[in-house]
C-alpha cells in the first residue's frame, strides 16, 4: 500500500498566538489572501488523483499551516465539504489537519468526525512549559495530554509535531517530549528544527545573542537520535526538516539554523547506524 497526501496550506488561519520562530508565509510558500477556494480544493484533488494508480493506494487530503480548529465552523466546512465526495465514492480515504492542542475539544471533535476527518497533527512543539513559554506557544503541556486523550478516544489517528532547538530547550527535554509522544499514543511524527527567519521575534533574539541556533552536526544528531527511538517504539516519523520553500532556498528570508533541503534523508541515514 502507497501512501499520498493532497495537501492544502491555509496559512496561519485560526493561530491565536505568533510564536516567536514563526513565519509562515516563507514556510508555506503562500500568502494568507492566496487560501484555497472550495472550487479551488475539488480541483486540486482531481489533478491529483490522475496522476496516482487506481489501486493500492491510500490517499489523504491534508490541511496544513494554520489551526484548522480555531478557524470559524462555517469556514472549516467550506474547506471539507468539496472533500466528501471523495470520500463518499472512495478515492479519498480521510482527512487530516493540524491545530493547537488548546484548539481541541468533544464538541470540535464531533464536527471534524461527521466531515470525514481521521487525523489530527498537534502542533505540541514541546512538553515542557518553560520552552513553550520562551516560545510565545500560548498553550501548556496539560493541553496536549487532554487533546491526545480526547482525539483517541473518539477514534482519531493521532501525530504529534515536535521542534528542536527551541528557546530553552535541550536534547534530554526533546527526548522526553518524544517519550511522550508515545506514551500518549501518537502512531506518526513530525520533527523540525528550529530555523531563525527574517522578520520573526526569534530573529531579533539572535541578533541581540539572546538565542543560539542550533548548528547542522548537532541538529542531525539529536534528530537522527529521536527518529531511532520513534523506530524502536514503532511510531512512524512522517517527516524530519523544514519544507524547502522557495523563500529558503533562496536565502532571503533565512539567517540562521540547520536548513538543508536533505535535512531528513542525513538524519534518517544517521539514524539507522544507531543502536
Amino acid at each position: 500500500m502507497k501512501y499520498y497526501t493532497i495537501p492544502f496550506f491555509v496559512p496561519h488561519r485560526g493561530c491565536s498566538h505568533k510564536c516567536v520562530f514563526c513565519d509562515q508565509r516563507s514556510i508555506t510558500g503562500e500568502l494568507t489572501s492566496a487560501t484555497p477556494l472550495p472550487e479551488d480544493i475539488k480541483k486540486k484533488i482531481e489533478t491529483y488523483l490522475a496522476t496516482m494508480p487506481k489501486s493500492g493506494v491510500y490517499v489523504q487530503v491534508g490541511f496544513f499551516g494554520g489551526s484548522f480548529t480555531g478557524i470559524s465552523e462555517e469556514d472549516q466546512k467550506k474547506f471539507l465539504s468539496p472533500v466528501m465526495e471523495f470520500l463518499d465514492d472512495g478515492r479519498v480515504k480521510g482527512v487530516r489537519l493540524s491545530t493547537r492542542p488548546d484548539l481541541i475539544g468533544q464538541k470540535k471533535i464531533d464536527f471534524l468526525s461527521a466531515h470525514g476527518v481521521s487525523c489530527i497533527e498537534l502542533g505540541v512543539q514541546s512538553m515542557f512549559r518553560d520552552v513553550l513559554d520562551a516560545s510565545g506557544r500560548g498553550h501548556t503541556p496539560e493541553h496536549t495530554v487532554e487533546a491526545s486523550r480526547l482525539i483517541l478516544k473518539n477514534g482519531l489517528d493521532l501525530t504529534h509535531q515536535i521542534m528542536i532547538g527551541l528557546p530553552e530547550s535541550s536534547y534530554d527535554k526533546e527526548f522526553l517530549t518524544a517519550r511522550m509522544a508515545v506514551d500518549l499514543g501518537a502512531s506518526q511524527v513530525r520533527i523540525y528544527p528550529v530555523i531563525v527567519m527574517k522578520g520573526t521575534e526569534l530573529a531579533e533574539m539572535w541578533r541581540k545573542k539572546e538565542y543560539a541556533a542550533l548548528e547542522m552536526e548537532e541538529a542531525l544528531e539529536r534528530s537522527a537520535k529521536l527518529i531511532s527511538f520513534f523506530r524502536r517504539s514503532n511510531v512512524k516519523v512522517i517527516r524530519c526538516g523544514l519544507h524547502a520553500s522557495e523563500a529558503l532556498l533562496s536565502g532571503e528570508k533565512y539567517l540562521a539554523g540547520p536548513f538543508h533541503q536533505s535535512f531528513g534523508h542525513y538524519a534518517a541515514e544517521r539514524a539507522n547506524k544507531i543502536c
